[in-house]
C-alpha cells in the first residue's frame, strides 16, 4: 500500500454507494448496505467527514472506513449486540 497514493481526498455518497477519491485519482466504492451505520445516517451526518492519511471518519457517527479495507472489499463488521 502506497500511503501517499492511497490518501483519500474526497468522499461522495450517491446512488447507494460510498465513493472515495484517492490522491492518485482512483475512485473506490462500496455499497452503502455494507456500512449500515452510514446508510442509516442523516444527510448532515453523512457529509460531515474527516479525511485522514489512511481512513475517512464520520465524527458525528463515531465510525469510519479504512482505505485498505475498502480496497480489499471488506464490509463493516456488524454491530455488537449487548
Amino acid at each position: 500500500m502506497n500511503r501517499e497514493q492511497d490518501r483519500p481526498v474526497e468522499v461522495r455518497i450517491h446512488d447507494g454507494f460510498v465513493s472515495v477519491t484517492l490522491a492518485d485519482g482512483r475512485i473506490i466504492s462500496n455499497p452503502l448496505t455494507w456500512h449500515p451505520w452510514l446508510e442509516q445516517a442523516t444527510p448532515s451526518q453523512q457529509v460531515h467527514v474527516e479525511l485522514h492519511a489512511l481512513s475517512v471518519d464520520w465524527p458525528d457517527l463515531d465510525e469510519g472506513l479504512d482505505i485498505q479495507g475498502m480496497l480489499s472489499g471488506i464490509p463493516s463488521a456488524p454491530p455488537v449486540k449487548s
